[in-house]
């Protein structure tokens, strides 16, 4: 920028000519400031595609709640599909009205999923705060590696997935936040384990000492889509198939519901194709091609995944320093009236809302593509009020079901 100051004589002369000037073509700027005026559109337009219109009415309602008073149908919107490029789920224009294009082929991808109606009006809420409450984007993370507003995107973050775990009490820290950027920081940030983990006691442990089904619970076969076998006192499994795949076995006993409290925990170590391959636990229900798992994931990156296999991608990517790369990890997930708690190596490292719905007895690991999977040390605990040990039945039949899963899913930016 330049700040020095033209002499006056020179100012005046300018100012005259364009005086002059102005005089001599006022026809000609009568005429372009005709056009202008009667080419543009209704500063007020409301223009919302059907698809939209809940969630506009949402973000209304939502700002009432929270002491802003918004009627866009008075002050005008756009909101309409297009074909962005780059990645982009959204964008938002700053015209009169606020218009906003939203990508409709990730709107589609969303449809096809459990969680799309939150994740769509995440990303309507995002672009109104933009248009509407002249939000920027807003790239902090929270000290347990969420993001701290649904606000996040534009340039990546240490490659950082924009994913958001938006559900549940989630859901109201972002909208609070979304509104109010002085919102409280919510208690599920905090590092701190505030949930009593005793009181369960083991029902069963496999060791995988011997091949008996009772010290395996997975059904030791070689068959073209993969291998299961014991080496070295580990269970083995090899995938020979382009798919991620969650092994699960069936743990046919009244002691075991995953609706009820239930601790989970096995060592992994997974030689991947890449350090991004994503592998980890998982607990669930099978239900003839409708199965629910909630599960927990990791790669050779310290990255660390919870979600759910009928949600768009995973809930959230954070980085956590207790993975041990390229080694055996222990994976474990507690489980407390409904809150899923999340450790790596005997570390509380995350926890979020369950998304399993009624009863349930499968418990299993995820292997990623063309990859070989070692599993150690695999047990599972209930609550009991006994005081004596719980153990399942030395009669009882495990089954093995092979669950193929979605590619991991990046969520686009906004």
């Amino acid at each position: 920028m330049n700040n020095d100051k033209p002499p006056f004589l020179f100012i005046f002369a300018k100012s005259f000519f364009v005086i002059n000037s102005i005089v001599k073509h006022k026809y000609i700027i009568f005429l372009i400031v005709s056009w202008i005026f009667f080419s543009c559109g209704d500063p007020h337009e409301y223009s919302v595609d059907a698809a939209f219109g809940d969630y506009v009415h949402r973000f209304e309602t939502e700002a009432d709640l929270r002491g802003h008073q918004i009627n866009l149908q008075l002050s005008g919107l756009i909101i309409e599909f297009a074909n962005l490029k780059d990645g982009k789920a959204g964008l938002c224009h700053y015209e009169r009205p606020i218009r906003i294009e939203i990508d409709r082929s990730y709107w589609n991808q969303l449809s096809e999923s459990a969680n799309a109606d939150l994740l769509k009006e995440d990303l309507i809420f995002h672009e109104l705060g933009h248009g509407i409450l002249n939000r920027r984007h807003t790239n902090e993370i929270l000290e347990n590696g969420d993001w701290k507003s649904m606000m996040c995107g534009g340039d990546a973050v240490e490659n950082k997935a924009w994913n958001i775990n938006y559900r549940g009490k989630r859901r109201n820290y972002y909208i609070d936040e979304l509104f109010n950027q002085g919102a409280p920081l919510p208690d599920f940030m905090s590092m701190n384990l505030a949930v009593d983990t005793s009181g369960f006691k083991q029902l069963i442990h496999f060791g995988f000492d011997t091949n008996n089904i009772g010290d395996t619970g997975w059904d030791l076969k070689s068959i073209t889509s993969y291998s299961i076998s014991t080496e070295n006192k580990q269970l083995k499994f090899v995938s020979k198939n382009g798919k991620s795949n969650a092994v699960m076995i069936h743990l046919n006993s009244p002691l075991v519901d995953i609706m009820n409290d239930i601790l989970i925990e096995m060592d992994v170590n997974c030689i991947p194709i890449t350090t991004s391959d994503q592998f980890g636990i998982a607990l669930g229900k099978l239900n003839n091609g409708t199965d629910t798992l909630d599960y927990f994931k990791i790669d050779n990156q310290q990255h660390m995944y919870p979600g759910n296999n009928l949600a768009y991608g995973y809930y959230s990517q954070l980085s956590k320093k207790q993975i041990i790369t390229n080694g055996y990890n222990q994976l474990k997930i507690i489980k407390r009236n409904n809150i899923l708690h999340y450790f790596i190596n005997d570390k509380y490292v995350y926890q979020a809302e369950s998304e399993l719905k009624g009863s349930g007895q499968n418990i299993g690991f995820i292997a990623p593509a063309y990859s070989t999977m070692y599993i150690d040390n695999v047990g599972v605990s209930v609550v009991s009020s006994s005081s004596t040990a719980l153990k399942i039945p030395s009669n009882i039949q495990f089954s093995t079901e092979i669950i193929p899963l979605n590619s991991e899913i990046n969520a686009f930016n906004k």
